[in-house]
């Protein structure tokens, strides 16, 4: 017990001197948090996302022209800004061929060229879903410009009923509701920016610890303190333990500095507050399982790789990998199909998955149990595929 509480103490004194390393368990994270909290707001926000800046540039200056301008215009989200990268061209002849359209119907059911009405032109770097929102808010406006000339002046209706019509003709009046659920039906809320990157870059951080961990373990070896250490009679499991309970220590504190990012920082810097959720005991749980799920993991590193900078290369690569396929650094959401079955290899996906339900659904102890089962069974195989790994490079290499 004093050797593993030694050799512990030392541990955490190597890596409180090394600038580097815990600018990479501590600075880094907070800087991806911040950064990436603060440029996808809007991008997980409902609100914010439908607002939509269009350019309007009218070349027929007809009545049906100016009523669908004020159609455009009133949808809600929708401004018009002479610099916004999707234009509007109401196209010459608009007023006129669109009162003459319910006279060619037959024609154009017959398959008659229609001649067009409006050119929407994007600019490059439009985003898909903005230009999807584009056409659709101007196809509604069209639609309900050629609707209210048709009840008008083909059909004669009455103001009273005109309104009426519009009233059931507009989408956003039907009777509809909406909801975020789980996979058994419970209400959840939609998670925000700060509830996907505090939580992803947090376990980022646990898993990056491998090259700090690596690079310590391969400097001792090559210096001959695990010679002597083993000459001295230190089991291999209290020398391998003396690494992972620093660690498990520093990965408790980075998930309560990141968490404490989420909930002050990011909002005073204009983001959504990270709410922490209702089960401090299951913040606990699940952190310490993805700790050592990470500390399993940089351990197995340590023992195979022979140099430190195999050990930066190999735990580097591993860590982005995990991250890329877990969830991390591309969302599950916006993932298609196949990719979003792939997250499932990667333990960083389990705990992303726990921490969701924690922060985002609110959940407790029960909920987060079949993620931390499969964190920690990932721990029990790496730290034992760790020891294994060590016990034969003692054999092969007793130097």
């Amino acid at each position: 017990m004093n050797a593993l509480l030694a050799l512990s103490l030392k541990e955490l004194r190597l890596l409180a001197r090394d600038w580097h390393g815990l600018a990479v368990l501590f600075a880094v994270p907070v800087l991806f948090i911040l950064l990436l909290s603060l440029a996808l707001r809007d991008a997980f926000d409902p609100v914010a996302s439908a607002h939509l800046r269009l350019q309007l540039v009218d070349q027929d200056h007809g009545a049906l022209a100016r009523q669908f301008a004020a159609e455009l215009k009133a949808l809600p989200g929708v401004e018009f800004d002479a610099q916004a990268p999707v234009r509007i061209t109401v196209l010459p002849g608009f007023s006129e061929l669109l009162a003459t359209r319910a006279d060619l119907a037959a024609e154009l059911l017959a398959g008659q060229t229609e001649p067009a009405l409006l050119q929407i032109d994007y600019a490059a770097s439009t985003l898909p879903q903005t230009r999807g929102l584009a056409a659709l808010n101007v196809r509604g406006a069209l639609l309900q410009v050629q609707s209210d000339y048709l009840f008008r002046e083909v059909l004669g209706y009455s103001d009273a009923r005109r309104a009426e019509l519009r009233y059931l003709g507009d989408p956003r009046r039907l009777p509809i509701t909406e909801a975020f659920r789980d996979g058994a039906g419970r209400t959840v809320a939609a998670p925000t920016a700060v509830q996907q990157n505090v939580p992803g870059w947090l376990i980022f951080a646990m898993f990056f610890a491998v090259i700090p961990l690596a690079t310590s373990f391969v400097v001792e070896r090559s210096q001959g303190s695990l010679l002597r250490l083993r000459v001295l009679g230190v089991p291999a499991g209290t020398l391998l333990l003396s690494k992972a309970l620093p660690y498990y220590f520093v990965n408790l504190l980075q998930m309560l500095v990141m968490l404490a990012v989420g909930i002050w920082l990011v909002p005073a810097l204009g983001g959504d507050r990270l709410d922490p959720g209702h089960s401090a005991l299951g913040l606990w749980l699940l952190g310490s399982a993805t700790s050592l799920a990470a500390i399993g993991l940089a351990l197995c590193v340590a023992v195979a790789v022979r140099t430190t900078l195999q050990a930066t290369i190999a735990g580097g690569a591993i860590s982005l990998l995990l991250a890329a396929l877990g969830g991390v650094m591309v969302p599950k959401l916006v993932m298609p199909p196949a990719m979003q079955s792939l997250t499932q290899l990667s333990p960083m996906a389990w705990s992303l998955d726990g921490f969701s339900r924690l922060l985002v659904a609110g959940g407790g102890v029960p909920d987060i149990l079949p993620a931390g089962g499969a964190l920690l069974a990932f721990a029990a195989v790496t730290l034992a595929l760790a020891a294994l790994l060590y016990h034969h490079t003692v054999q092969s290499h007793p130097g």
